[in-house]
């Protein structure tokens, strides 16, 4: 009886010691399952990370790739023929040809002529009188003189002077070349030639 009872004893240990063992192993398997759980998620979240890395780099290298991009704009600069260097107004100008003829002083002062651009008058010398008027520009080159007027002093030779003052009534356009200017009416030769005074 005593054995009967041992080997029942025996038996009920072995089978629970069996069962703890199966629940051991059950509670590592379930370890081992959520361990590769975690690190197939872990894998996962880092091929997603790759992936974007992987995607971030290749927009930058795409960046880096492009050409450099420049933009041109052209400015139009127009160019106020009154003012400057041997420009219209602001330089005195010395006569030098009238009607397709030189001319040379016959007193110990140059002919000339100046204009100034903001009174939009001018003054002008050819032999005996002081000449002054006033100019208008139409347009860059387009040049109109008017309301002329002279001293009245008598002089025994005033015929290059006549001639200059009927000369700049038919101006209606000029032309700088370098240091010249030539006043021309409509599309003849230059009715009147200026070298340019170094002041």
């Amino acid at each position: 009886m005593k054995k009967i009872y041992l080997v029942a004893l025996l038996t009920a240990l072995a089978f629970t010691g069996c069962q703890k063992k199966e629940k051991v192993d059950e509670t590592n398997m379930s370890t081992d399952s959520i361990q590769t759980t975690d690190t197939t998620a872990v894998t996962k979240d880092s091929q997603v990370m790759d992936s974007t890395a992987t995607s971030t780099t290749k927009s930058d290298s795409s960046d880096v790739s492009l050409p450099n991009k420049m933009s041109t704009k052209t400015t139009v600069t127009e160019t106020d023929p009154s003012k400057g260097k041997y420009a219209l107004a602001e330089t005195k100008w010395k006569l030098v040809e009238l009607n397709g003829k030189a001319v040379k002083s016959s007193t110990s002062k140059d002919y000339f002529i100046n204009l100034d651009s903001k009174s939009g008058k001018f003054e002008a010398f050819a032999g005996c009188n002081g000449i002054m008027g006033t100019f208008v520009m139409k347009a860059s080159t387009k040049l109109m003189f008017s309301k002329m007027a002279s001293t009245k002093m008598a002089c025994a030779n005033s015929k290059t002077e006549m001639e200059f003052i009927k000369a700049l009534e038919k101006v209606d356009n000029y032309m700088i070349e370098g240091t010249m200017l030539h006043f021309h009416s409509g599309n003849s030769n230059a009715v009147a030639k200026f070298e340019a005074i170094k002041k």
